[in-house]
C-alpha cells in the first residue's frame, strides 16, 4: 500500500494539471508530426503535398467519431484510462504509417484521429470536478497549452530527426514517446479514476445525449460554432504552413519548422493570458470574439508573405497567429464546462469536440482543393478565414447585449 501522503500529493490540483497537460502535449505532438515530415514523405512516396489536407481530414473524421462516443467510455472506465488508450492508439498509428501501402493511408489517418479525439473530453471530465469555478478559464487554458507545446516539440524535434534519420524514424521516435507517457499516466490513475462507474452502460443510443445538452442552450451553440470555425482555420495553418513556406518562399525545412514553433510558442503564451483575462473580466464571449478578429488579421498577413519579407517579419506574424488562432481554445473549453450540467462536462465535451472537429475535417480538405485547383497558397488562406470572422462578429454582438 502506498502512503496517504503520496495519494494526497498525486491528487493535488498542480499534479493533476501537469499530467493532463503532458498527455495533451504528447498526443498533439503525434498529430502535428505528420504535417512536419510530410514534405519528405510525399517526395519519397511520389504524392502531391496537397494530399496532406485529405490525410488530415481523414484523421479528424476518426477523431470526431471517437470523441462522440467517448463520454460513456470515460464514465465507465475513467478519464485516465481513456487517455492511456489514446496514447497507445497514436503510437500504433504512427508505427503503421511507416509500413502500410498508400491505399491504407486513410485508415491509418483515421486510427491516428481515434487517438487524438477523446483526450480533450477526458481531461475536461477531470478538470471540471477538480477546478475552482473562479479559475476555470485559466486552468483549462494552461492545460490546453499542451497542444501548442506539442507543436513546438514537433517543430523542434521532427525536422532534425527527419533530416538525420528519415521520416520513418521520426515517426517511430514520436510513437515511443507516446508509450512512455502512457506509463507516466498510470501514476495518477487510481486517484483520478476513482469516480468511474463500472456498471455504466456504453450504448450507441447515448450518442444523441451530448447534442441534446448542447442545443438546449443557445450560448453553448454559439460557443461550439465559434470553436468549429476557429479550429478549422488553426488546423489549416498548422497543416500547410511548413509546405507553404518551403514551396512559396523557398525556406528550408528547419526555417519553416522554426516558424511553426514560434506560432506554437505564441499559442502557449496566448492561452495562458486569455484564460487569465477571461477569468478576470468574466467576459469570455468578448475575449473569444476579439480573438476571432485577431486570427483573421494574422491569416491575411500570412497570405501576403513574399520572398521580400524579412524572416523576422514572418516570425512576428507567426507569433501573432499563435497568440490569437491558438490562444482561444482554453477559454472556449472552460465555457463548455461552465455551461454544462453538473457531472456532464465530459459528455458535453465529447459532443462539442465532435462539432469542433467537423470544421477541422472540412476546412483542410477545402484548403487542399482550393490549392490544387488554383495553384495558389494565398487564395485558400484568404477564403478560409472568413467563417472565423463571421462567428467572431456574432459573439461580439451577443456579448454587447
Amino acid at each position: 500500500m502506498l502512503p496517504l501522503k503520496y495519494h494526497a500529493f498525486m491528487s493535488s490540483p498542480a499534479i493533476i494539471l501537469a499530467i493532463t497537460t503532458a498527455i495533451q502535449a504528447v498526443i498533439a505532438l503525434a498529430s502535428v508530426a505528420v504535417p512536419v515530415f510530410a514534405p519528405d514523405a510525399a517526395r519519397e512516396l511520389g504524392l502531391s503535398i496537397g494530399r496532406l489536407g485529405y490525410f488530415i481530414s481523414f484523421m479528424y473524421i476518426g477523431a470526431a467519431s471517437a470523441a462522440l462516443v467517448s463520454g460513456g467510455l470515460i464514465l465507465r472506465y475513467g478519464a485516465v484510462r481513456m487517455s492511456q488508450a489514446c496514447l497507445l492508439i497514436c503510437a500504433c498509428a504512427l508505427a503503421l504509417l511507416t509500413v502500410v501501402p498508400l491505399a491504407a493511408l486513410p485508415l491509418v489517418a483515421g486510427l491516428l484521429g481515434c487517438g487524438y479525439g477523446p483526450v480533450t473530453p477526458a481531461s475536461t471530465h477531470i478538470l471540471a470536478r477538480t477546478t475552482p469555478p473562479h479559475m476555470m478559464s485559466l486552468t483549462f487554458s494552461i492545460k490546453q497549452t499542451g497542444v501548442p507545446l506539442g507543436a513546438v516539440l514537433a517543430g523542434l524535434m521532427v525536422p532534425p530527426l527527419t533530416l538525420g534519420f528519415g521520416w520513418r524514424m521520426a515517426a517511430l521516435c514520436v510513437a515511443a514517446l507516446c508509450i512512455v507517457m502512457l506509463f507516466v499516466a498510470q501514476s495518477v490513475r487510481q486517484e483520478l479514476d476513482a469516480d468511474r462507474d463500472r456498471m455504466h452502460p456504453v450504448s450507441m443510443a447515448n450518442i444523441t445525449l451530448p447534442f441534446r445538452l448542447i442545443f438546449e442552450n443557445s450560448a453553448q451553440v454559439r460557443n461550439v460554432c465559434a470553436a468549429c470555425t476557429y479550429a478549422g482555420l488553426q488546423l489549416c495553418y498548422f497543416t500547410f504552413v511548413v509546405a507553404y513556406l518551403i514551396d512559396s518562399l523557398a525556406y528550408s525545412l528547419v526555417a519553416a519548422g522554426l516558424a511553426l514553433s514560434v506560432a506554437s510558442i505564441g499559442g502557449v503564451v496566448g492561452r495562458i493570458f486569455w484564460g487569465w483575462l477571461a477569468d478576470r473580466t468574466r467576459r469570455a464571449g468578448v475575449v473569444l470574439g476579439a480573438l476571432g478578429v485577431g486570427m483573421t488579421i494574422a491569416t491575411l498577413a500570412t497570405a501576403a508573405f513574399t520572398q521580400a519579407w524579412p524572416f523576422a517579419g514572418v516570425l512576428v506574424i507567426s507569433a501573432l497567429f499563435g497568440i490569437t488562432a491558438v490562444g482561444w481554445n482554453g477559454v472556449q473549453i472552460a465555457e463548455t464546462a461552465r455551461l454544462s450540467p453538473p457531472g456532464m462536462a465530459g459528455v458535453v465535451g465529447g459532443g462539442t469536440t465532435f462539432i469542433t472537429f467537423t470544421g477541422i475535417i472540412v476546412m483542410p480538405a477545402l484548403f487542399a482543393l482550393l490549392h490544387d485547383s488554383t495553384g495558389s497558397w494565398r487564395v485558400p488562406f484568404v477564403l478560409l478565414c472568413l467563417p472565423a470572422l463571421a462567428m467572431a462578429l456574432i459573439l461580439l454582438r451577443h456579448a454587447r447585449r
